[in-house]
């Protein structure tokens, strides 16, 4: 019986591979207590057995099996390690146990298939069971269908990916045997069950009755709601709080009233097929051909392959959509066009979001074939419009859809206003800002107008779907000028509408944090809905006059006859008035109601004291009026103007008092353009008034306040270029050239530059002067491009313009001071919430350049230049992409409609020929330039051309190609780049070249772009191919992805590139998680979110840690109630909430002088307490921390920041320690145990940034320890320096050279002797670094302070460190032999005979370091001398460095454990003693 149970006294590993299985069971049993007992899934325990699973699931004894097992279910729900076992579990799982005899080994490997999904490892299950399914052994097939089904039942089938198992669906239902049809069957329903009627084609080919059977079992699933019964680990914390808000959630998600299986894309489950590759070689010669038959049978081919492979590969389509195009276009067989139709359609729906490339050029061509009338082919051009349209968006085909609303044929109109009511079904509202909004209501209301009935209803219908889709809040604001009948055709269509898509769910407001401040009342929080929107008051110049400012009621300008409407004013971003203009007589009888008679003939009077007087009170009167009257403005202003002498006022008094009198009209009444237009000419006229010329100009900048900037400034500069006199054209040009400052710049350019170019060429000075002026603070706002319109200036002319740049190019533009408050609340200070949140969302930063005058180059794209580019002869195309360049030079600034060049340069970037190609680049670089921000229209087109030429095997072809893609870039932004997987293609099939150059691009740009500016999705398919090329042959290509890293880190995080390893081979995984690690330090840190810069403060937590009741009792109480004081505070305080928010706002010092940490010692001593000893930090040790900071009175907002787990608070708390350094050292002393405590735990964080901002206050915090002569108590060392050595060895320089730092420090207040030990210990770390950095600081200790140092002994010290001679890793060695060579300098021969017998190889090595050592050393002193000195050791005078507690001391201060505190006496005596060991090391 004795030797039966021998094994029990074995390790349990060793248990679980013994020959014996009752050992075996024995060893699993054991091993799972283990793993129930072990709380911490980092815990060093689990990689004793991960490499013991697969056995254990394998075994062949049944009931070891069955136990092996339950431990391998254990292992795999508890261990942070169970990831790495899956692949090998799984086949085990597969083979042994998924159809085993026995029926609970059978569930217990099923519970391990389903807990390995749970952990995240679901497309390694499903690859297996896909596997299984393949056996030859039927019954292992029907278990892992059953398994399959089982696991996409609970987890769905966003985690169980059906597309690898629906593929097996037809082998399964037409197997032999029954049962794994039978199982089939059961899969096929619970596919059904969550993608519905997308499986239906992948089952087409099975017999009609299995088809039958099958379709009468989906309709007993038809409105069944499928939910998850079961998460993965990461979505479970998430889950549980989704279950809180489970009500309202199921209210918004039940608006659809679907309640059934979520739809899935059928093209989703099917594989890409490359059809180009299969095409017939004379496909392009055929469909060329002059008898249609034979251009027909082209197309039946290619219909056909696009028939039978519905889903495309990613290629060059550009050559087939243009060959398609041309069929279309100029085909006179509307069979063959509606073929070609047709091909497009399905060429569309193939590659999906690839085929947004060719959109831009199909979508105009297929539009203007509406005009045809055929229905066949009508019906074609629909389907493929629609096939086309979730490829690209409004936004993209903004342009070609109004000219095609503007078409004269009215098919042409009617199909694409039907095309907009059917987008409009299928688009996000948050796809549509109100840019785009406003054009096509605009242009959609003209089309609802037309005579043709069709037109009509399909704008109607275009309108209703669009106010469904947009809310009628926000469409019927718009339409204001359709009449009722047509508006309420408008409704109807409205109600009848039908929005196809799921609209995307509004963002609800998240939970708070606990520590957030209370929300304001609804009042107050509603009163600036646009947030940070609202600009700071400003301060504005003065204008000459007083006047008295009034606050005018909302709608001030309502009322009848010439009453002001509001309309929406672009310019200035504020809402103008318009009225309708009086007559004269009209005018005279309003004047004469409203101002009294005296004024009235004062006015007209001849003797101009009279006319002085009558002014002064009418001025007198202005703030009298009431501003609700309508046309009081109006009256007003051409009362002034109109009765003689009016603005030709000859008496200078009179005519400013004129002018202020109109000034103060402009600033306090609703003024209209109507208004202004009455007066502005003679306004402008007194410019050159010596007298009056800045009253003239105050009033011209009241009215562009009160207006629109530009619509001034356009009638000013207009009649000043009608006056024949200088002055008058000089001082426009200052008074434009002031306004634009002030205002900022609102005007139109081409407003400017005509009449600007005017003033340069003139010939007075005094014009040219103050225009050339006006060019100068025009450069500001809208830079360089200006200077292209002056360009064709005489030479003298174009240095005086080019010095104004130079003086204002770089200058940043003044805040602008007037239009500001004004134009937030619109014309009538009424502001809409809603609407004002809306501005604030579409108002985008304007770019100037846009907004130029620019010229159509299509009508110069002519066919025959089209077919020169594409000729076969290449001088031919040469000749042609001259032209083109000379086209584009000529116009200097074009338009973004540019016919059909695009797809033909896309041809020419890839041309074979390298001069063409290099032409084809400069063009295009030469475009993004001339069409500003518009070029990224043609990024989907011409992009990849750039990658293929940026692969190109000569270096002045790839230079153009990067100068290509980034003026694109400069101009037009680097959105559209990461788009449809371009990137990913050409790093897949690309050159070495152009995978070199491509990630060198990528690591140059990627860090600068704004994290949300590109799509996440495109770069997470980018790194695969990343991690290819890390481990890639060709140097480079290495290199430059390496160097990649960290943009792309920056964008996807640390986190999602690690899980994306699973993926990789082990072999390549070590390298690249090596230069993930690398690239980690450098990523950039994330600021705490606005309003969580305190971490939650928790409430007191009563949980008691092992052995830790003297920290609760004696401790707290003899604190003499400073901790009782602040709980008593806060719970006088009734309501929770202010309770909080006083916690919250905890005003005590960080750290408090107290007298706490010698008892802390006692307590650590007495084994009270944990020991602050752990090779990873444990829950028990930060409950153990937190209650000691408690009771320590540490500042309670700060120990929140302290243990929680987000980094950045952190980073916060670092900064506040340093900052608070200087001033409470004091209190740093007294709580030095706690810091450096925390601190540890910061050594195990992942983060960098935190760990080299730690070591730099350790830095400053052991220098002031070091000026204050201080010494670190026992339990201060030892809790931190082991710690601290883990990190000497990490792979960041940084961190090392930190950690010698702090190292040299802690030898000036710490026992050099005990530092010795502990990086004696340092020396049994499994990390080569770490030892070999361990191994340098013996080496400084003994130079330093002697053979004495050596701990325990020297013998027992120099045998260990001699035993690293032998180490396998270089460096070790090195290190080794020259610790051993520097005793040798101080121990001479003796040495030999303290480290041991060494083997001949290791010993020679290390005579050889000697002798190599001498020649640069000095000679040593004789071992008598060095045992003499007094400074080769640690001096004979006992250091008090820590305090020391013996048995009998404890309890002889009066009955009490605490020590008496340190006190000033104690830190001078303690000085004395170390003050030689200071210098000695200094």
């Amino acid at each position: 019986m004795s030797e039966d149970t021998e094994y029990k006294k074995l390790p349990v590993e060793e248990r679980c591979v013994h020959k014996l299985w009752k050992a075996r069971v024995d060893g699993y049993e054991e091993a799972a207590k283990i793993f129930r007992d072990l709380d911490d899934e980092k815990s060093p325990e689990w990689s004793k057995f991960a490499g013991l699973i697969k056995k254990m699931i394998v075994d062949s004894n049944a009931l070891a099996q069955e136990k092996g097992l339950e431990a391998a279910l254990i292992f795999v729900e508890n261990s942070g390690l169970a990831g790495r076992t899956v692949g090998d579990v799984m086949t085990g799982i597969v083979q042994k146990c998924i159809a085993a005899p026995k029926t609970k080994t059978k569930e217990l490997a099923v519970q391990v298939t389903l807990m390995y999904v749970e952990i995240e490892k679901h497309e390694a299950v499903v690859e297996e069971l896909v596997k299984g399914m393949d056996h030859k052994n039927p019954k292992i097939v029907a278990a892992c269908v059953a398994a399959a089904t089982l696991a996409l039942h609970e987890f769905g089938h966003k985690v169980i990916g059906v597309k690898p198992v629906i593929k097996k669906l037809a082998t399964l239902m037409s197997d032999r045997d029954k049962a794994v049809r039978d199982e089939g069957k059961l899969l096929a329903v619970e596919i059904f069950r969550w993608i519905g009627a997308a499986m239906k084609p992948q089952i087409a080919t099975l017999p009609q009755v299995t088809l039958k059977e099958l379709e009468d079992e989906f309709d007993k699933l038809k409105g069944e709601r499928v939910e998850p019964s079961r998460y993965l680990k990461s979505q479970q914390e998430k889950q549980a709080m989704i279950a809180e808000t489970a009500a309202v959630e199921d209210t918004f998600n039940d608006e659809d009233g679907g309640a059934g299986m979520e739809e899935i894309d059928p093209m989703d489950l099917l594989d890409p097929v490359d059809i180009l590759s299969k095409m017939p070689k004379d496909f392009y010669d055929k469909l060329e051909e002059k008898k249609w038959t034979l251009r027909k049978e082209s197309l039946e081919v290619l219909e056909k392959l696009l028939t039978d492979n519905p889903k495309l590969e990613a290629g060059e389509y550009g050559t087939l959509v243009s060959a398609l195009k041309k069929v279309i276009t100029k085909d006179s067989n509307v069979v063959l066009v509606a073929m070609a139709v047709k091909c497009m359609a399905l060429l569309a729906k193939g590659l999906a979001k690839r085929f947004s490339n060719y959109s831009t050029a199909c979508v105009p061509a297929l539009l203007e074939k509406f005009k045809e009338k055929k229905p066949n082919v009508v019906t074609a051009l629909r389907e493929a419009m629609d096939a086309i349209y979730p490829s690209t968006t409004l936004e993209a085909q903004q342009e070609c859809i109004v000219e095609a609303l503007a078409n004269k044929n009215p098919s042409v109109k009617s199909e694409t206003a039907l095309f907009l009511a059917r987008a409009f079904c299928r688009t996000q509202p948050t796809s549509l800002n109100k840019k785009l909004i406003k054009l096509l209501i605009t242009s959609l209301i003209k089309t609802l107008n037309e005579s043709d009935p069709t037109v009509r209803d399909s704008s109607a219908e275009a309108l209703g779907t669009l106010m469904k889709l947009m809310s009628e809040k926000t469409v019927a604001p718009l339409l204001t000028e359709v009449d009722p009948l047509k508006m309420a055709k408008i409704k109807e269509c409205h109600d009848k509408a039908e929005i196809k898509i799921k609209l995307a769910a509004p963002k609800k407001d998240a939970a708070r944090p606990a520590s957030a401040p209370n929300a304001k009342p609804a009042a107050v929080a509603s009163k600036s809905k646009a947030g940070s929107g609202e600009p700071k008051p400003v301060s504005r110049p003065a204008t000459t006059g007083a006047r008295k400012v009034i606050k005018k009621p909302a709608g001030a300008a309502g009322g009848n006859g010439g009453a002001a409407t509001v309309t929406s004013s672009k310019g200035t971003g504020k809402a103008m008035a318009t009225e309708r203009e009086m007559s004269p007589e009209e005018v005279l009888a309003k004047a004469d109601e409203l101002l009294p008679a005296d004024i009235l003939s004062g006015l007209v009077d001849s003797n101009w004291k009279n006319r002085l007087s009558a002014v002064e009170q009418l001025l007198g009167q202005i703030a009298t009026f009431e501003a609700k009257q309508p046309g009081i403005s109006q009256i007003l202003v051409r009362t002034i103007s109109g009765r003689k002498p009016g603005l030709k006022e000859m008496n200078f008094q009179v005519l400013k008092v004129k002018l202020d009198i109109i000034r103060s009209v402009a600033e306090d009444y609703p003024l209209t353009s109507i208004t202004v237009d009455q007066v502005v000419n003679e306004i402008t006229e007194k410019l050159a008034d010596a007298k009056n010329g800045a009253v003239a100009a105050d009033v011209l900048t009241a009215m562009a306040e009160a207006t629109k900037l530009d619509h001034v400034v356009g009638r000013v500069l207009s009649f000043a270029f009608d006056q024949k006199s200088p002055k008058v054209q000089s001082e426009a040009f200052n008074w434009v050239n002031k306004a634009i400052t002030e205002f900022g710049f609102q005007i139109q350019p081409k407003i400017l530059i005509e009449d600007v170019r005017k003033g340069v060429q003139s010939t007075n000075p005094t014009v040219r002067g103050a225009a050339i002026s006006l060019v100068g603070t025009m450069a500001m706002y809208m830079g360089n491009a200006l200077m292209m319109f002056f360009d064709g200036e005489k030479p003298a002319l174009k240095s005086q313009i080019q010095s104004e740049f130079d003086k204002k190019i770089g200058e940043k533009p003044p805040r602008p001071v007037r239009g500001v408050q004004r134009s937030l609340g619109g014309g009538d200070g009424q502001t809409d919430p809603d609407n004002e949140c809306d501005d604030a969302a579409d108002d985008e930063p304007m770019n100037l350049n846009d907004l130029l005058p620019r010229i159509d180059i299509s009508p110069q794209i002519t066919e025959n230049l089209l077919k020169e580019m594409s000729d076969k002869d290449w001088k031919v195309r040469n000749e042609g992409l001259t032209k083109l360049q000379i086209i584009i030079a000529d116009a200097k600034l074009i338009k973004p409609s540019i016919g059909e060049l695009a797809p033909a340069l896309a041809q020419r970037l890839v041309d074979s020929n390298a001069k063409i190609a290099q032409t084809a680049l400069s063009i295009c670089e030469q475009l993004a330039t001339a069409m500003g921000s518009s070029c990224r229209g043609l990024v989907r087109i011409l992009f990849p051309g750039f990658l293929h030429a940026l692969g190109d095997n000569k270096s002045f072809v790839r230079a153009a190609a990067l100068n290509c893609i980034n003026s694109f870039g400069e101009k037009g932004g680097y959105k559209e780049f990461f788009e449809n997987e371009m990137i990913p293609d050409a790093l897949k099939s690309g050159s070495p070249a152009l995978k070199s150059e491509l990630w060198a691009w990528l690591a140059d740009k990627l860090p600068g772009l704004p994290p949300k500016s590109i799509s996440k999705e495109e770069l997470s398919s980018m790194v695969p191919h990343l991690y290819a090329h890390i481990c890639d042959r060709n140097a480079d290509v290495r290199r430059n992805a390496n160097e990649a890293i960290l943009g792309i880190m920056i964008h996807l995080s640390f986190e999602t590139m690690v899980r994306a390893l699973d993926k990789q081979k082990p072999a390549s995984k070590k390298d690249i998680m090596a230069a993930l690690e690398k690239a980690r330090p450098n990523l950039p840190v994330k600021p705490l979110p606005k309003g969580k810069l305190q971490a939650p403060i928790p409430d007191e937590a009563k949980k008691t840690v092992r052995g830790g009741g003297a920290v609760g009792g004696s401790a707290i109480a003899q604190k003499g109630g400073a901790a009782k004081a602040v709980v008593g505070d806060s719970n006088k305080s009734a309501p929770a909430s202010s309770r909080k928010k006083d916690e919250d706002l905890d005003l005590s010092p960080l750290l408090a002088v107290n007298s706490l940490k010698n008892q802390r010692l006692i307590d650590e001593q007495k084994m009270r307490v944990l020991k602050w000893q752990f090779t990873t930090p444990r829950e028990e040790f930060t409950e153990l921390l937190r209650e000691q900071m408690t009771a320590a009175n540490v500042n309670k907002a700060l120990m929140a920041n302290m243990l929680h787990d987000d980094f950045r608070y952190h980073l916060k708390v670092i900064e506040q320690l340093t900052e608070d350094l200087p001033q409470n050292s004091k209190a740093l002393i007294s709580n030095l145990d706690l810091i450096l405590k925390w601190l540890t735990l910061r050594f195990y964080d992942t983060n960098p940034s935190v760990l080299i901002k730690s070591l730099d206050y350790l830095a400053q915090a052991f220098q002031m320890l070091i000026d204050l002569e201080y010494i670190l108590a026992e339990n201060e060392g030892s809790s931190f320096v082991p710690h601290l050595l883990l990190k000497i060895g990490d792979p960041k320089d940084a961190v090392r050279n930190g950690v010698r730092r702090v190292l040299r420090q802690v030898l000036l207040v710490y026992p050099f002797t005990k530092v010795f030990s502990y990086v004696m210990e340092g020396l049994k770390s499994k990390n080569a670094r770490q030892r070999t950095e361990c191994l340098d600081e013996l080496t400084y200790l003994i130079e330093e302070y002697g053979l004495s140092i050596c701990q325990p002994s020297q013998q027992v010290a120099f045998k260990e460190i001699a035993r690293h001679i032998s180490d396998r890793d270089n460096s070790v060695r090195n290190a080794a032999l020259n610790c051993i060579a520097q005793a040798y300098f101080l121990g001479g021969e003796k040495i030999y005979k303290l480290i041991g017998q060494l083997n001949e190889k290791d010993l020679s090595m290390l005579d050889e370091r000697i002798k190599r050592a001498k020649k640069t050393k000095k000679p040593a002193p004789a071992p008598a001398e060095i045992a003499s000195k007094p400074t080769s050791g640690p001096p004979q005078v006992a250091r008090q460095d820590s305090i020391e507690i013996e048995d009998g001391e404890v309890g002889s201060n009066n009955g009490s454990d605490e020590l008496p505190p340190p006190n000033e006496e104690g830190f001078k005596k303690v000085a004395k003693r170390s003050k030689c060991w200071k210098q000695r090391n200094l």
